[in-house]
């Protein structure tokens, strides 16, 4: 396997497939060369082996992407990484990307299917955000806003969300923690054993569940999308659990997987099977 920072990139002077900048190019260069060191960094003179510029060059380039933020150095070992602005610009790229919008005709599809209360999510720390729901024509007397959130661990979309983006072990304890009982809340306090049980059952049938863990007398499956390079957001259908119990629960499981990967927005895939 070769070592990107170790690879010298095809130059942006290059007349096959030159860029109409080179000098912009060669700064996106830089970019991915520092994304792809991580958080550890690299230094100068292995930049310039990786991207095939001169020292000077780079170092101009660098100074240039420190100025608005991309990269920054580390005066440890005065080794480079990347900046707080990308992810800045990546938080107000998704709060413009406008979900409920671009996911409003599977949400409409799925309710009228099953006929009962579809939501949609995403992951916010250790909780799940409502981003929009589309509500039943029948009455169900359910607790949830747009724009309110809940801890993922005790939620349908969270638990699909986390088996999506390889969330294990350890690392569970956070999402657990979130659960513990404030006043006035009425859902049950989540263990991490518990909740790494619950996240292998999704992670083997592909639709994750809860059965009046965040509310009583109501159950929840959910479903999660991926996409590369974004956050996985979370499609989930609510019911009480008179009409929600197991068989129907993974009716609605195998339902959602189906509507999903046929109305999802281009870009995002249901989260696979393992």
């Amino acid at each position: 396997m070769t070592d990107p920072l170790t690879t010298p990139r095809p130059s942006a002077d290059s007349p096959v497939g030159a860029s109409p900048v080179g000098s912009v190019d060669k700064a996106l260069i830089l970019l991915e060369l520092l994304a792809e060191a991580g958080p550890d960094g690299t230094t100068l003179r292995d930049i310039a082996a990786a991207s095939g510029f001169n020292k000077a060059s780079v170092h101009r380039l660098l100074r240039a992407l420190m100025h608005r933020g991309f990269a920054e150095q580390v005066e440890a070992d005065q080794t480079y990484r990347l900046g707080s602005a990308l992810p800045l610009l990546a938080g107000r790229f998704e709060q413009g990307e406008n979900l409920p919008v671009l996911m409003a005709p599977a949400l409409a599809a799925i309710s009228q299917e099953v006929q009962e209360l579809v939501h949609l999510g995403r992951l916010d720390g250790p909780h799940v955000l409502y981003l929009d729901k589309v509500e039943p024509e029948r009455a169900l007397r359910v607790w949830s806003r747009v724009g309110s959130r809940a801890p993922a661990a005790r939620t349908a979309m969270g638990r699909a969300m986390l088996t999506a983006d390889g969330v294990r072990g350890p690392a569970l304890a956070a999402y657990a923690r979130a659960t513990q009982r404030q006043e006035a809340d009425p859902g049950r306090v989540i263990t991490p054993e518990h909740l790494a049980e619950v996240v292998a059952e999704a992670e083997s049938r592909g639709w994750a569940a809860e059965i009046e863990e965040n509310e009583p007398g109501i159950a929840c499956v959910g479903v999660a999308l991926v996409r590369p390079g974004g956050r996985s957001v979370s499609v989930s259908v609510t019911g009480p659990i008179e009409r929600m119990d197991a068989r129907r629960r993974t009716e609605v499981g195998e339902l959602l997987r189906a509507e999903l990967g046929a109305l999802a927005p281009t870009g995002f895939e249901v989260a696979p099977r393992v």
